[in-house]
């Protein structure tokens, strides 16, 4: 048996890096794929595959609409993802295709190589951890945090439409959020090899044409409607010290105080809200 395996890639005004993407997904291996691509806005590139599909949408500069409309326009079994800029290292789709097919699991996740397409220089690989929990998840921004590009995800089709998809409220972060979800709502298995290189720092990528602290901030009020009781007002605590934080670095202080207020009545605890009150103040 060789199940259908459908890769969703979402595009906007990228050719090159698009066709070097869909390359590495038709050389990647394995031949049983569909390869769904979603124009946001009008379309490039010819591919000359039958497992290429194309769909044009209206432009919204959203990937999660895109990702989820071409999740419903799929026919295979199991579900992976991949930008328009990254690539995928040989092997990838098989052996996540083999974790999902013979382990008890919903989804899984790979390395990713990193890639500083500023300096020209591989970063190295993305994860450190061994085990992975629900605080890897939340914590995005502390030693051992976890934020799953959507490229190294595989999942059962049937459990992503399950969990609902990549959240639309989201142009930011949306891989943040869906990574919780689905770690909250199924069996995750990372397995630690590298399947895919990301290219960082990108001067045409969506964050750095409209990256804002409020984005994270948005991202960060959609992760804590996931929890409760006492996991809840720590995570918010942290959320509101990193977005106090991020407007620091911009020079927003104003807003850097009032947020650091707010994450110290949520978790007062968190050592580095203190610390950003006490800067603020001075």
């Amino acid at each position: 048996m060789n199940p259908k395996v459908s890769v969703i890639i979402p595009t906007y005004n990228r050719p090159k890096e698009l066709e070097k993407a869909v390359k590495s997904v038709l050389e990647n291996g394995y031949d049983n794929v569909e390869v769904l691509i979603g124009y946001d806005g009008e379309p490039y590139g010819e591919f000359g595959d039958k497992r290429v599909k194309t769909f044009v949408f209206e432009h919204t500069g959203n990937p999660s609409y895109v990702r989820n409309r071409l999740a419903e326009l799929s026919t295979g079994d199991f579900i992976t993802f991949l930008d328009d800029d990254d690539i995928y290292l040989p092997g990838k789709i098989r052996r996540q295709l083999e974790v999902l097919e013979n382990g008890d699991y919903d989804a899984t996740f790979c390395n990713v190589l990193v890639f500083d397409n500023e300096k020209g220089s591989l970063l190295g690989l993305a994860y450190k951890n061994k085990a992975i929990k629900l605080e890897n998840f939340l914590y995005i921004h502390k030693k051992l945090g976890v934020l799953v590009f959507v490229g190294a995800w595989m999942l059962k089709r049937d459990f992503f439409l399950k969990v609902g998809g990549f959240n639309e409220n989201l142009k930011f972060n949306e891989d943040w959020e869906f990574g919780v979800r689905v770690f909250l709502n199924g069996k995750v298995l990372f397995d630690n090899f590298a399947g895919v290189i990301h290219y960082m720092y990108r001067p045409d990528s969506l964050n750095a044409r409209e990256g804002r602290p409020e984005n994270f901030l948005k991202a960060a009020l959609e992760v804590s409607k996931l929890l409760k009781g006492f996991e809840k007002r720590k995570f918010l605590g942290y959320a509101y010290g990193v977005a106090s934080y991020k407007f620091s670095r911009v020079g927003k202080k104003k807003e850097a105080l009032k947020y650091s207020i707010i994450g110290l009545s949520y978790f007062p605890d968190v050592f580095f809200l203190r610390g950003i009150v006490r800067a603020m103040l001075r």
